[in-house]
C-alpha cells in the first residue's frame, strides 16, 4: 500500500510539473470536429432493440447522429481529450406487472467525455477512460412504478492491434459501471469484448460479446415489480458478428446479434418478455463528415 501511495504521489508531481510547463494555447490549436449520421433497420443497445414498439414485437427503423470532438492533445500521456454527442429515436416502454405500458420515451440523447491514447508507453496497448450520460428528455411524466430513465456510466477500455499478423486482428476489452442503472436504481457492470479483422477488398469483419449484470439487492420496490425483474432476471450475455464495407462514399454494414436468453434481454428495454426485441439482424448505412 505504501509503495502504491508513493507511486501515485510521484505521478502527481510529474503531472503537475508537465501542466505547469505546458503551453496551454497550443493544446487547442488542432481541435477536430467530426460529424456522423446513420440510418438502420433497428437500434440495439446491449443487444436489445430500442425501437421495438410498446409491446416489444415490432422492431422499427432508427435514425442516429452525433459529433465527436477532439479538444486537445496531451503529449506526456500520448493521448487526447475528447467529447462525443449522440442522439437516436427510440420506441419502447417499461411494463409493470399487472399494468399497462407506461413511461414512453421517443428519443435518446447521450453525451460522453474522456481521455484516450494510442499506446501505454511502448506497449502498443491503446486505452480509453471516461464517462457517459444517457438522457431521455421527453420521457412521460407518469413515472409511476419506475425511476427516471436517465443514468450515467464510467468506463475503461484497452485495445491492441496485431499489425504484423494476417488481417491485422484488433482486440478490445472494457468495463462499464453504473451506480444507478437505467430505471432500476441498481448497480450494473457491463463487460464488452471485440475482435475486428481487416479483410481483402476493404471488408471489415467484427465479432463481439457482452455480459451485463445488474445488482437488484437494494433496488426500489417499483422497479422490482417489472416483468423482467419479477421473472428473476439479473443479467444476460449477447454476442454477434458484423460485416462492413465503404463504397460510393458511404459505409455499409450488416450484423447479427444473439442473446443468451430472449426473456432476459427484456431487462434493458421492455417488460414484455417473450418479445422479439432481443437480437436479430440489422442493416445500416452511415456517413462521416
Amino acid at each position: 500500500m505504501k509503495k502504491l501511495l508513493l507511486t501515485c504521489a510521484s505521478s502527481a508531481l510529474i503531472f503537475t510539473s508537465s501542466m505547469a510547463n505546458a503551453d496551454f494555447n497550443s493544446w487547442f490549436e488542432e481541435t477536430e470536429v467530426a460529424a456522423n449520421v446513420r440510418i438502420a433497420t433497428d437500434y440495439q443497445f446491449y443487444g436489445a432493440s430500442q425501437t421495438s414498439g410498446n409491446n416489444g414485437n415490432d422492431n422499427g427503423a432508427s435514425i442516429q447522429g452525433g459529433f465527436d470532438i477532439t479538444w486537445a492533445e496531451i503529449p506526456f500521456l500520448n493521448g487526447s481529450i475528447y467529447t462525443g454527442l449522440f442522439a437516436a429515436n427510440t420506441e419502447w416502454s417499461l411494463t409493470t406487472t399487472g399494468n399497462n405500458p407506461t413511461d414512453y420515451s421517443s428519443i435518446e440523447f447521450t453525451h460522453y467525455h474522456g481521455i484516450a491514447g494510442d499506446s501505454i508507453g511502448s506497449t502498443g496497448i491503446s486505452w480509453d477512460v471516461g464517462g457517459i450520460q444517457y438522457t431521455y428528455p421527453n420521457q412521460s411524466s407518469d413515472a409511476g412504478a419506475v425511476d427516471d430513465f436517465d443514468y450515467w456510466e464510467i468506463y475503461g477500455v484497452l485495445g491492441y492491434t496485431f499489425s504484423d499478423v494476417m488481417f491485422e486482428p484488433s482486440v478490445s476489452a472494457g468495463v462499464f459501471y453504473s451506480p444507478a442503472w437505467f430505471a432500476f436504481d441498481a448497480e450494473s457492470v457491463h463487460i464488452p469484448l471485440t475482435l475486428d479483422l481487416s479483410l481483402p477488398y476493404g471488408l471489415g469483419l467484427g465479432f463481439f460479446f457482452g455480459d451485463l449484470d445488474v445488482d437488484f439487492e437494494d433496488v426500489n420496490n417499483g422497479a422490482r415489480n417489472t416483468a423482467a425483474v419479477a421473472a428473476g432476471v439479473d443479467g444476460y450475455q449477447y454476442y454477434g458478428v458484423a460485416l462492413s464495407k465503404s463504397m460510393l462514399g458511404i459505409d455499409w454494414d450488416v450484423s447479427y446479434t444473439g442473446i443468451s436468453d430472449d426473456d432476459d434481454c427484456a431487462l434493458t428495454q421492455s417488460g414484455a418478455v417473450n418479445g422479439v426485441q432481443c437480437g436479430g439482424f440489422i442493416f445500416g448505412i452511415s456517413k462521416a463528415f
